[in-house]
């Protein structure tokens, strides 16, 4: 009896120890099962494109977030290239970042990279344009409501009378929604007809062309709406060259280019301005919960847009701060 006692209790300290041992391994490939909720201490954030102040605006916005939880932003250029930008995607997986800011060169080409990324573990919010992939989030600018507003503009401005063209942009979702949010104004006003759509890559240079192009083509022509500004700047440059002091052109961004354009009192005439700073800030704070374990109310965030004309741009605040 006594020799079955002690069996029965060597017994059940090895197993009391072999428990034990797995819960320390577990512990250790599962280092945040017992610690509590995980904090952010590495950010990764991919831009289309640092040559802009809209990114730069973005970037500070990031920064400022993270400063105020400890964390660090590892900016990386794409230099508006998907190839350069899944590269910069796989970098940031294997420095084991906690967090992805995934500002999308082109929105179906990064689902490959962004599929990775969750495969690691690594949540993924898509800030200012949509990605595919299985992002946990997308923070960007109500851009439907950026196209309602400027075109909204030209249909006022117009009486809902006239001819309009639009300058389009790259294949990502902020800018399908712009044009999406013109045309739902045009269905209202069909006194307003589209005689030209280009397609421009987003720059100064190709809204010359193209804004060339399309004067040369409609001299009828009243007003014009850009996706962005920087093509809507190149449009206000070819209409300054070709004189063509009778029409005017719209736009989305609210830039200190944009600003300077409008002041100027020039072709140049309204746009729906973001807050690229304001769209980062929140981006890195949905970060914050979904690295918590937190549940979102929803995954999509929009960030409301502010029309600026010629009239008001005085008291507009900027993109850092709105």
């Amino acid at each position: 009896m006594r020799k079955s006692l002690i069996m029965l209790t060597t017994l059940l300290l090895s197993c009391s120890f072999f428990f034990a041992a797995c819960g320390a391994a577990g512990t250790a490939l599962n280092p945040g099962s017992s610690s509590g909720p995980k904090t952010i201490k590495q950010i990764g954030l991919t831009v289309q494109t640092i040559n802009d102040p809209f990114f730069v605006a973005m970037q500070q916005g990031a920064q400022a977030e993270a400063k105020k939880i400890g964390a660090q932003v590892l900016l990386a250029d794409a230099s508006h290239d998907i190839g350069t930008q899944s590269n910069q995607m796989d970098d940031f997986i294997q420095k084991h970042v906690d967090l992805i800011l995934l500002n999308a060169a082109d929105s179906a080409g990064i689902a490959p990279a962004v599929q990775r990324a969750v495969q690691a573990g690594i949540p993924v919010i898509a800030i200012d344009v949509g990605a595919q992939g299985g992002v946990a989030a997308t923070v960007e600018s109500n851009n439907v409501q950026a196209g309602q507003l400027s075109c909204q503009y030209i249909a006022d401005r117009l009486k809902g009378q006239g001819n309009i063209a639009i300058v389009d942009g790259p294949p990502v979702t902020s800018v399908q929604d712009r044009v999406k949010g013109c045309q739902s104004v045009l269905a209202k006003n069909p006194g307003l007809k589209v005689v030209a759509r280009q397609v421009g890559n987003g720059g100064k240079d190709s809204g010359l062309q193209i804004g060339a192009n399309i004067l040369t083509a409609n001299p009828q022509l009243n007003a014009i709406f850009a996706i962005n500004e920087q093509e809507g700047l190149g449009v206000t440059l070819a209409g300054q060259q070709a004189k063509r002091n009778n029409i005017f052109i719209t736009a989305v961004d609210g830039s200190p280019d944009g600003v300077a354009a409008l002041k100027a009192k020039g072709l140049f005439a309204a746009t729906a301005a973001q807050s690229p700073f304001s769209m980062a800030e929140t981006a890195v704070q949905v970060g914050e919960k979904l690295v918590a374990g937190q549940k979102l109310s929803s995954t999509t965030i929009l960030i409301p847009v502010t029309l600026v004309t010629q009239d008001n741009v005085n008291s507009y605040k900027g993109w850092l701060r709105q």
